[in-house]
């Protein structure tokens, strides 16, 4: 039996870019920037990018099995949605990937979209001008490997605990920074006493 079927990814998602709406720091929702997710595709604290909500915006709302593609600007990443940020809607430099939950886990396609193989081909069809822009179009044409829910529950366990260990790495590597700078000083402080 197949492990996997290839689709394309305008058949396991409906695909809309977010609304351009000015920030205000008295809305009620979270409106994402490209600036609010670090090297790690890691969303920063978002404290100064709101917007208010209204009939005209829940739509763009992001839902449980919702993927961002930054679609436009100078770097292309995905990101599934965390609904521990609360509701949130990407601005307009994200195009909004409405999984089917019966076909794909958000985050596994957050994943592929985030691998060497997508990434060059979302390259390939963004270039040809200063600023990528990746069309809706092409996007929807890319096709990619969808196993069983089930598997990608299991690529899902990988992929998480490689993930934790790239961040407590970063966590190593920033205390022992720390420690090679408090040993310096000290050291320079304590040779300019005597």
């Amino acid at each position: 039996m197949k492990k996997f079927e290839v689709k394309r990814i305008g058949d396991i998602a409906d695909i809309q870019f977010g609304p351009y709406i000015k920030p205000d720091i008295d809305g009620d929702i979270r409106y994402l920037l490209a600036s609010h997710f670090d090297e790690n595709i890691t969303p920063i604290e978002v404290n100064d990018s709101f917007v208010k909500g209204n009939e005209k915006l829940k739509k763009f709302i992001l839902q449980s099995n919702d993927v961002i593609l930054a679609g436009k600007g100078h770097r292309t990443f995905a990101w599934a949605n965390d609904e521990s940020m609360g509701p949130v809607i990407p601005s307009s430099l994200f195009y909004i990937l409405r999984a089917s939950t019966d076909v794909i886990i958000g985050k596994y396609l957050a994943a592929v979209l985030n691998s060497e193989v997508l990434q060059h081909q979302l390259e390939i069809i963004g270039a040809g001008v200063t600023v990528t822009s990746i069309p809706k179009k092409e996007l929807q044409e890319l096709e990619i490997a969808v196993p069983l829910i089930e598997e990608q529950k299991k690529f899902l366990e990988v992929y998480n605990l490689l993930d934790k260990d790239i961040e407590l790495t970063d966590k190593l590597l920033k205390a022992k920074r720390n420690l090679k700078r408090g040993v310096v000083n000290e050291l320079l402080t304590n040779k300019t006493k005597t």
